[in-house]
């Protein structure tokens, strides 16, 4: 059995989320490569369908989750601290837009200087060029995000407050796509706001959701004393992953097939409704739940663990690097359409490549430091 404790008792660090966030980075990364450098077949292919119905339940919306989880449990958790944050993430959004655009441009010149230019490769370069530039990543939204709870912090919002936030974020997401405008520079706003148009990868004000539901969850763990969190993460995660189960069940019974399945999935990531932010909600804290009773047989693995750990401390840079490392192997292969195998194996390498290039990064600051 478990109790909430009136006074919050378990203020440590929960190692489940290092689990969770370190497998986290690891699927993204996989999933980018259809993303990026897949051929037409490859982006069509059941295998990637599959991957991203499967990843979707959680995906961006794990990351969302485990942001306002974690702005419970850091020591800078006070409102200055958030609005630091979010204007810090707001500026790596334009300087990773410039950074991918640029180190694409490079590759793809030196590749030319090398072999000539490939043909129809140039009306891909100009497009992906420009798709750079104006692409919104996870660093615009977990900046506006912080913004917004450092404003919830400012005026001590309840936590019942995060919840009904959360609903009613839910409640309005479908109807936000009727916010669209002729006004191509307004347009543009609003769909990285409220996904309009949907011609954005991600728009801010949907994902809203699981960032309060994060801060929710964390508050609630934080009167768990250590010693009961498998007997709580027994009953939520048998109730939760009922719920998600039922939802997905019903999903695939409404949207039969792979494509219908994967269509869908499409559909509600990016402007989520309410029965898709429970259906996450449940699906996350099932994650969480697993990754609790993981961790005695990860821990064994001290490879394994170190570098889940690392990927959960580093998971901004991480995701900053891989991209840009991805749009390079696209300017070097003269956008070249990679298969499915390709694909996976090329996950592997850039996983491996990203982990170099942060570890280089991190030592080079330490010295600089120093």
């Amino acid at each position: 059995m478990f109790s909430l404790k009136e006074k919050e008792v378990n203020t440590g660090r929960q190692r489940e989320l290092d689990l969770v966030k370190g497998f986290l980075m690891i699927m993204i990364v996989f999933i980018h490569s259809f993303q990026t450098i897949a051929g037409a077949a490859a982006a069509e292919s059941s295998v990637h369908k599959i991957m991203f119905a499967l990843f979707m339940p959680t995906g961006a919306c794990l990351y969302l989750f485990t942001m306002g989880f974690g702005s419970v449990f850091t020591r800078h958790s006070q409102p200055k601290d958030m609005v630091r944050n979010g204007i810090k993430l707001l500026i790596y959004q334009g300087i990773s837009n410039l950074c991918y655009a640029a180190v694409m441009t490079v590759s793809y010149a030196i590749r030319n200087s090398i072999t000539g230019e490939v043909a129809g490769s140039r009306e891909v370069f100009e497009a992906s060029r420009y798709s750079m530039l104006t692409f919104v990543n996870i660093f615009f939204i977990s900046g506006m995000c912080y913004l917004v709870l450092a404003l919830y912090r400012k005026f001590n919002v309840k936590l019942g407050g995060y919840i009904i936030s959360a609903l009613i974020v839910g409640i309005v997401t479908p109807f936000t796509k009727l916010l669209v405008s002729d006004n191509q520079a307004l347009n543009w706003l609003l769909d990285m706001t409220f996904g309009g148009k949907g011609e954005t990868s991600f728009c801010f004000f949907p994902y809203l959701s699981y960032v309060f539901l994060g801060y929710v969850f964390a508050k609630v763990i934080r009167r768990v004393p250590e010693d009961e969190k498998g007997a709580f993460y027994k009953k939520s995660g048998l109730v939760c992953g009922i719920v998600a189960a039922a939802w997905f069940v019903i999903c695939i019974v409404m949207h039969p097939g792979v494509d219908g399945f994967f269509n869908y999935m499409i559909e509600q990531y990016r402007t989520p409704g309410l029965v898709k932010v429970v259906g996450t909600f449940c699906s996350i804290i099932l994650v969480f739940a697993v990754a609790f009773f993981l961790m005695p047989i990860i821990e064994k693995w001290k490879f394994v663990y170190n570098k889940l750990c690392y990927y959960s401390r580093q998971i901004s840079k991480m995701y900053a690097v891989h991209i840009g490392v991805y749009w390079t192997i696209a300017g070097f292969a003269a956008f070249y359409k990679f298969s499915v195998r390709d694909c996976l194996i090329l996950s592997v390498v850039v996983l491996i490549v990203t982990d170099l290039f942060v570890q280089g990064y991190l030592k080079l600051t330490d010295k600089l430091k120093g």
